[in-house]
């Protein structure tokens, strides 16, 4: 018996690579024989996506022998029982095979695939992938194993064949380097936010995880060795450990995901490091800041499963701590970038002019502050520089969600040095108001008293910065309390 089609006006509503529009056709093949005194043989292909050969034993429902290959090239029946998988895939939609996996039923392959042999240009997982991996998928009746080698990838995933939540997935790689999938032409956070089943995942239902990387680099960001441990709890899933150390820091962490309709998580820790500017480069930031320590603190809360979208919409608080440093200024004539908080989910960019200052930079002594997150937004009220040109105290809102400011800063320095006093050596009650309302903000008095107010607005990408007079900036630093 042979079929032939070309699919078209059939659409295979699958996960890639066996996904097609219905508007494209596919040249099918499918035949089966009926060899006398033999088990019948079915042969099948799609084009050259994939060609396949199976056996199908005598008066029985279950698939004996099966041999499926990708890419081209002639399947072989392996000599026993079993499936056998190879060739190679262009893309590999492995979220949407397991959410169509779990759909069915869950069934224990083990019964039936034997091996899998596959080059994969990208593995995608909800919008992160690995790129040009060989996968090596060995089973046996306790565990299944996966092997990845390659330029972005060595070391193994392994995975019980049980459903028992305390028996672990244990990741163990040497290397390990997680890009955003290229496929959808979106950005990771993107991508994670827009999976169609994170918001759903209850944390209840998944296993305890170990992981052991030597060298992580999660799109474009250098955490270098990560380990982590993840053991389950009665409603969910406890982050026992977490720590990650590169070059030139290091970050703890622990918390827990857990309750229903897709939970609420918890984490909490800090973020040490040695050289702040090799930090932010490791990191994915802009090199805005060196500094010779910094320190950073959290303890955020969220709801549902620990995406991207989802610490955006944190609440907690961040603190931060920078010791001998510099700040230094980009896009010339155009403003500054202050990078107080370059790390986490904190904004990366806060815009002040300091062109009045200097031109190479702005040294500080010290940079302390506080965030309280809420809303979809990080509020300050003790953000403060100290340096030897001056003292920068900031105040406002930071829109996490929409990634804009709305912020008042005060610029203090000595009389002798370059900042315009623009009236501030007047006098009178304006004057006295605002020194007395930045005293009681930052709990210490002026260090000098020429001084400049800044009014910070628009988004991140394109800030506006306006100079305030006296009396603006007292009401509008007031405002910000």
């Amino acid at each position: 018996l042979r079929i032939d089609a070309d699919l078209g006006g059939l659409a295979l509503d699958l996960p890639a690579p066996l996904a097609k529009p219905k508007d494209e056709a596919l040249p099918a093949e499918f035949e089966l024989r009926w060899p006398k005194d033999a088990p019948a043989l079915a042969d099948f292909s799609l084009g050259s996506l994939v060609r396949g050969e199976a056996e199908l034993p005598a008066g029985g429902s279950a698939i004996g022998r099966a041999a499926i290959v990708f890419g081209g090239g002639a399947p072989r029946l392996p000599k026993s029982a079993g499936w056998t998988v190879d060739g190679r895939i262009a893309r590999l939609q492995l979220s949407g095979w397991r959410r169509l996996w779990r759909r069915g039923g869950g069934s224990d392959l083990s019964q039936y695939l034997k091996s899998a042999h596959l080059a994969i240009g990208e593995a995608d997982y909800d919008g992160f992938g690995l790129r040009e991996v060989q996968a090596e998928l060995s089973v046996d009746a306790s565990r299944y194993r996966v092997d990845l080698t390659g330029a972005n990838a060595k070391g193994s995933v392994q995975w019980p064949t049980s459903a028992v939540r305390a028996d672990p997935w244990t990741f163990d790689f040497d290397r390990l380097v997680v890009v955003a999938a290229a496929a959808t032409g979106r950005t990771a956070a993107d991508q994670l936010a827009a999976s169609d089943g994170a918001a759903q995942i209850d944390p209840a239902t998944l296993p305890a995880m170990n992981l052991n990387v030597a060298h992580l680099v999660w799109v474009g960001r250098d955490f270098g060795r990560v380990e982590a441990e993840v053991s389950p709890l009665a409603d969910g899933l406890s982050l026992t450990r977490l720590a990650a150390v590169g070059r030139s820091f290091r970050v703890d962490a622990r918390g827990d995901w857990r309750g229903p309709d897709g939970g609420a998580g918890h984490v909490v820790g800090d973020l040490s490091s040695s050289d702040v500017q090799s930090t932010l480069a490791a990191l994915g930031y802009e090199k805005v800041i060196a500094a010779k320590k910094g320190r950073l603190d959290f303890d955020l809360h969220w709801n549902g499963a620990p995406t991207v979208d989802a610490f955006r919409d944190a609440t907690g608080e961040v603190k931060i701590a920078l010791r001998n440093g510099q700040v230094y200024g980009i896009k010339p004539g155009a403003g500054r970038v202050l990078g107080l908080a370059s790390v986490a989910a904190l904004p990366r960019r806060l815009a002040l002019d300091f062109s009045d200052l200097t031109d190479k930079g702005l040294a500080f002594d010290t940079v302390s502050g506080s965030f309280d997150l809420r809303g979809g937004n990080a509020y300050t009220n003790d953000v403060l520089l100290k340096g030897p040109a001056a003292e920068i105290g900031l105040v406002g809102r930071i829109g996490l969600r929409d990634r804009d400011y709305d912020q008042v800063a005060v610029v203090t320095g000595s009389v002798g040095n370059s900042l315009p006093i623009a009236g501030a050596l007047a006098g009178g009650p304006v004057v006295g108001a605002a020194v007395l309302l930045f005293t009681q903000v930052f709990k210490q008095p002026l260090r000098g008293l020429a001084r400049g107010y800044y009014h910070i607005t628009g988004r991140w990408s394109d800030p506006t910065v306006v100079r305030l007079k006296s009396a603006a900036a007292a009401a509008a630093e007031e405002g910000k309390r």
